[in-house]
């Protein structure tokens, strides 16, 4: 079988970057001021506020922080559909993924099944190189690595 690996088109490493994530957002991915964006970790995370600093950091670039906490590992398809339902309810204009590895994919999945353009269902997209159309802008933290991974 043969495939194309496309990797993030930037990636940023550095010691405290996921305070970055609002100027990120604002300057880097052209979210417009008042724009709302999701936040997609799990409940450790947000308790303990390990998520506070990229939080505080989107509001401080004038944007709306909604925050989704319910991903556990292995998540199910209903904590997707949650995500997603939150996602268009809020309006959102870019998703950021924050903690692990769970957190992340169902960030990825989410900026897709959320965009207006979206025509596929969560059952229509398991697989290699099956979602067709667009995704909103999506960050990836990636807790204890200080690593920012935009996708």
């Amino acid at each position: 079988m043969s495939f194309l690996f496309q990797t993030a088109r930037g990636i940023l490493c550095e010691l405290g970057s996921a305070s970055r994530v609002g100027r990120l957002l604002v300057e880097d991915m052209n979210i417009a001021s008042g724009s709302s964006v999701l936040v997609v970790t799990d409940k450790g995370i947000q308790d303990l506020g390990l998520d506070q600093g990229s939080r505080e950091s989107i509001e401080d670039a004038g944007l709306k922080v909604n925050v989704f906490s319910s991903v556990a590992a292995d998540p199910p398809e209903s904590c997707v559909q949650e995500a997603v339902r939150i996602a268009k309810e809020t309006n959102a204009s870019a998703i950021i993924g924050f903690g692990g590895g769970s957190s992340m994919d169902v960030a990825k999945l989410v900026a897709f099944l959320a965009h207006a353009s979206c025509k596929q269902k969560l059952s229509e997209i398991y697989g290699l190189d099956i979602c067709r159309g667009e995704r909103l802008p999506l960050i990836q933290v990636l807790f204890g690595h200080f690593t920012i991974i935009g996708i």
